[in-house]
């Protein structure tokens, strides 16, 4: 009688505690990207990305200062602390103005992770240096983004379409 409770017993631990691998996969999928859309990887395109987005920093800050008509929506990506040592997440800030040395904006607080150093309010502001991508409308375009287009080409279609739901304006 022992045994079998105890078969029983080591039968439900051992089945409670395997991992369905399709969730596993899942998981591991998630946890790759969000490594990727945060710079948390050593992803050749990613970097490659970053480093265009800080070498033109200059045609977004132009445009911002002073923008064509047919020129809006100004957003810029900014890496942020990460509880985890080592780590950062890059958040999109809104509403960028800039004074001639800082950029002024709104970061998205939806997707901050707990450490990230953001004020209640959203309001940070940093020098232009600090720009991990940078993205405007043109004409209904998006001018920049560096980082989201590596992203895409990494991505399956479902995923993406995630991401260009939340985006007005189309590459």
């Amino acid at each position: 009688m022992l045994r079998t409770l105890v078969s029983v017993a080591l039968a439900a631990f051992l089945f409670t505690g395997c991992n369905d691998p399709a969730k596993a996969a899942k998981d591991k999928r998630r946890d790759d990207l969000r490594a990727l859309m945060h710079g948390n990887t050593d992803d050749a395109d990613i970097s490659a990305a970053m480093d265009k987005a800080r070498a033109t920093v200059g045609e977004f800050l132009a445009a911002l200062q002073k923008p064509a008509a047919n020129q809006k929506q100004f957003m810029v990506r900014k890496a942020f602390p990460a509880r985890e040592a080592a780590r950062q997440q890059i958040l999109w800030v809104n509403q960028v103005t800039f004074d001639g040395a800082l950029l002024h904006g709104v970061a998205d607080d939806k997707t901050a992770a707990v450490g990230a150093g953001i004020p209640l309010d959203g309001k940070v502001a940093f020098p232009p240096a600090e720009i991990c991508d940078w993205m405007f409308n043109e004409d209904g375009k998006a001018v920049g983004g560096y980082m989201l287009r590596a992203l895409k080409k990494k991505m399956t279609e479902d995923e993406w379409a995630k991401i260009a739901a939340q985006i007005t304006f189309r590459e």
